[in-house]
């Protein structure tokens, strides 16, 4: 079983039984993730350039609007123009740090899954119990447990942090703003 592509980008096809068929080639495999590139920073980048043109694009035809009244497409126009030049930026940079590219399995090493899995699970949650709850204590609590994902600091420390974040919040979204925040089953 031999390696059909060895100088392309993506080097995940080998022939089985004379027939192409894509699996993963056992070297690859032992690296960790199981894709090779040879920079990974240009073809992400030029992925969330494609992104970024289609996001502009589609948010022309929503009306642009001006910057005293803007149109429902003026936020997602300048999201847009941002990611592409980010992407840019990105695809322009990764030519020069060739020297210093690193693995992709080297990007993963040391995470600590379990804490970003953690996280994820409270931002779910957090949507879901948002209206029932309310604002003001969902927020309360969301906070409360990402500071503890930290884990240095004091419990006096995550209260008083929480509590500063949600009053800050409320206080320019509610008052200030006058938008709409949830207000759940206890009415605040």
């Amino acid at each position: 079983m031999e390696s059909s592509s060895k100088n392309s980008d993506w080097a995940f096809t080998r022939k089985i039984n004379g027939a192409g068929f894509p699996c993963f080639d056992n070297k690859l495999i032992s690296e960790g993730i199981g894709l090779r590139m040879r920079n990974p920073d240009q073809s992400s980048s030029l992925f969330w350039l494609v992104i970024g043109i289609g996001i502009a694009l589609c948010s022309l035809k929503y009306g642009f609007g001006n910057l005293h009244e803007p149109g429902p497409g003026f936020i997602t126009f300048f999201a847009g123009a941002i990611l592409i030049i980010l992407s840019l930026t990105l695809f322009f940079f990764s030519f020069r740090d060739q020297k210093t590219r690193i693995s992709l399995q080297s990007l993963w090493a040391g995470l600590e899954t379990g804490k970003v899995l953690y996280v994820i699970f409270l931002l779910v949650a957090y949507t879901f119990l948002l209206k029932p709850v309310g604002f003001l204590i969902g927020t309360f609590f969301l906070l409360s447990l990402l500071f503890r994902v930290k884990g240095s600091y004091r419990l006096k420390t995550i209260f008083l942090m929480s509590f500063l974040v949600t009053a800050g919040s409320y206080i320019i979204f509610e008052i200030w703003l006058k938008a709409q925040l949830p207000k759940g089953v206890l009415g605040f």
